[in-house]
């Protein structure tokens, strides 16, 4: 399953690279990420990646897009305010649908793999664990187009399938806000 949505993926990124209208660009930012299932709270990271935006019917885009991003929480009630970082790879398929002309909404399916972990506490660790090596999530947001081809947007990550944290039915949750290029 993990093959054919990372061919997916790459098909739909492709498709984009062949057609004249696309733009590509990069895009980091700050990550407000939390895990859904367990007490604990956010702990902050940070994401950078590239897109490219394959114009369609005007107001329409598709935009594919690779990701380096930092998820992961403060577990609560273990003691010494531990920390646990994930690190994952995520690939995003987004709609983009302009509203005004500086202003657009976006939603769509992401795929994320799960490539490292940093628990720093009273025993640290990097292992993963029994945890799942990918989720299935959403995202949705809004974005604002600025001159020069900068892009700012606050965006809703969202999983929908469990990650396993800590043997428990759990799924990743971010908020973040990004600076982009298009070029």
């Amino acid at each position: 399953m993990k093959k054919g949505i990372l061919f997916i993926l790459c098909f739909v990124l492709a498709l984009a690279y062949q057609n004249a209208s696309a733009q590509t660009g990069i895009r980091a930012g700050w990550n407000y990420p939390d895990v859904q299932g367990v007490e604990a709270g956010a702990n902050m990271g940070f994401h950078a990646g590239v897109y490219s935006k394959l114009n369609m019917l005007g107001i329409v885009a598709i935009e594919p897009g690779v990701q380096y991003s930092q998820k992961g929480c403060k577990p609560e009630n273990i003691g010494s305010s531990p920390k646990d970082r994930l690190h994952y790879i995520d690939f995003p398929v987004l709609v983009r649908v302009g509203i005004f002309p500086m202003i657009n909404l976006f939603a769509g399916p992401q795929a994320s793999f799960l490539v490292a972990r940093k628990y720093e506490g009273s025993t640290d660790f990097s292992t993963i664990g029994e945890m799942k090596n990918y989720e299935l999530g959403g995202v949705a947001g809004i974005g604002v187009n600025l001159p020069l081809g900068f892009n700012v947007q606050g965006s809703y990550d969202f999983g929908l399938t469990s990650i396993n944290y800590d043997g428990k039915t759990t799924q990743n949750s971010v908020i973040k806000v990004s600076l982009g290029k298009s070029f």
